[in-house]
């Protein structure tokens, strides 16, 4: 299979009606995740023969950009959430690492605890539950060929059956592949989907509140072409979709589709500075339709050193909708700084390391309310992990956003009846305890809490709780092979 075999898979069945999202979509049909598994083991099993092509000294001397691509930074790890075991929505995909030989590891969880609001309603909905998962990592990597597969899977089982509910399913994958075709150009693709019922906080690809089961899958293919020792050009492609298993979640279904064409000067060793284009289109089976969004965007990225990167892009939006605009100033900021290492797996990855990720964006998202057009979002994810030995170590994940309905919309808060933002916090310090290399306890605890006004129900019945909080207290094993 090629790897336009893999982009076929991606994009086929597309329309620009906005049903086409439930012919992209099937949340039952889960042979779409082994599709992308054995997709990416045939890219290996064809590509790994080939030839490995030198770079011309010419072109390799004062390079300094060596990743695969901007967007793929080697060394920020995938962040798992310690309660349920599942990857954290919004977060970055692993990016794949060249020359690192074939690597397997399977591993199995069994974390429980108490959850005093499992159905995330204001009056609470308390159960003790447990939570058993598994998951399958395959990492590989030669001169011209990486990739990164993450996939696995779980319940979180409820004793006390709150609201009638036994349980929460979870299916995950998270895959990203990079291919360097020419000592010039390299292809980049990276997927992170989901079968879940819980909501993602971390991502706007998910309702605040309860809504049943569903799916959600963020995909990416870029080309990264290098013009000069100095000059890059990234062309990107990304299809961002959402779909509710239940059909009165229907109207929060909706599709993303989005081209950007990004140029990047290396402009010092360790500056790189950029500007970029992007459009994207989104389908929505709400009553708002479709709408486009046009975003222009200039970036400066500073390597400090090895361990401590940093990056700033700010520009602006303009979204247009049903005959209305709106326009609004984007920024992004991230930080990735590693502090240290207690020591060295076989792999050469950290054992117990001490890192923070840190990132932050102001920016139109879609509103999760079904009469509600985009809104103006601030939203912060935070990852701190400090290895206190080399067997102990703690961790703290946070996330938080903010936006106005109301102010997005270009409607008053009086003519909803009340406030219409809506607040998010969750915070989830814990600890782990390394017994062996291959066994390991955790313990931590986990707070949300949603803040929705009054007048935000006006644009959602469906989602008519207004606020609430959650407190889950958990602990578990995991034993990896």
């Amino acid at each position: 299979m090629s790897f336009y075999a893999v982009a076929t898979i991606l994009f086929q069945s597309q329309s620009p009606k906005t049903r086409s999202i439930i012919d992209i979509v099937t949340i039952t049909n889960y042979s779409r995740l082994a599709a992308l598994i054995l997709a990416g083991l045939a890219i290996d099993g064809q590509l790994e023969a080939q030839v490995d092509l030198p770079a011309p000294e010419s072109e390799a001397e004062g390079q300094t950009e060596t990743t695969p691509s901007p967007e793929l930074t080697p060394g920020a790890p995938v962040q798992i959430r310690p309660d349920e075991g599942s990857p954290v929505a919004g977060t970055e995909v692993n990016a794949p690492q060249f020359d690192i030989g074939r690597h397997f590891q399977l591993s199995g969880s069994l974390n429980g605890g108490y959850d005093d609001n499992v159905n995330l309603t204001p009056s609470g909905s308390p159960s003790w539950y447990a939570n058993p998962t598994a998951n399958f990592r395959y990492q590989f990597g030669s001169t011209r060929l990486a990739m990164d597969l993450l996939t696995g899977g779980g319940i979180n089982y409820y004793f006390d059956h709150p609201g009638g509910r036994d349980y929460d399913p979870i299916v995950y994958l998270e895959f990203s592949l990079a291919y360097k075709v020419t000592p010039r150009l390299t292809l980049n693709l990276s997927t992170s989907s989901a079968y879940e019922s819980q909501p993602e906080l971390g991502t706007a690809l998910s309702a605040i509140n309860r809504l049943g089961n569903y799916f959600r899958s963020e995909n990416r293919l870029s080309a990264h072409y290098k013009l000069s020792p100095r000059w890059s050009s990234v062309t990107s492609y990304e299809l961002s979709a959402l779909e509710y298993e239940s059909p009165a979640a229907s109207g929060h279904d909706r599709m993303q589709n989005a081209f950007s064409e990004q140029l990047r000067y290396l402009w010092m060793p360790t500056t790189t500075v950029s500007g970029q284009y992007r459009f994207s289109l989104n389908e929505s089976q709400s009553a708002q339709g479709e709408s486009t969004t046009q975003s222009l965007i200039a970036g400066l990225e500073q390597s400090f050193s090895p361990r401590f990167k940093a990056g700033l892009h700010s520009g602006v939006q303009f979204r247009s909708q049903n005959g209305g605009e709106q326009t609004s100033p984007f920024v992004e900021t991230s930080l990735q700084y590693e502090l240290g290492s207690q020591g060295r797996t076989a792999h050469g990855q950290s054992a117990a390391s001490t890192y923070i990720i840190w990132t932050n964006r102001y920016s139109i998202e879609e509103s999760d309310q079904q009469q509600a057009a985009g809104r103006e979002t601030f939203r912060t994810n935070l990852l701190l992990n400090y290895a206190i030995t080399a067997r102990i170590s703690a961790s703290l994940a946070l996330i938080y956003s903010h936006g106005d309905n109301g102010t997005s919309n270009q409607i008053s808060s009086g003519s909803l009846g009340g406030s219409s933002t809506e607040t998010t916090f969750d915070i989830t310090p814990s600890v782990r305890y390394a017994i062996t290399q291959r066994c390991a306890v955790n313990a931590g605890y986990r707070y949300t809490k949603v803040d929705r006004g009054s007048g935000a129900t006006t644009l959602d019945p469906l989602q008519s709780v207004t606020s609430y909080t959650r407190n889950r207290y958990f602990a578990g094993i995991t034993i990896s092979f």
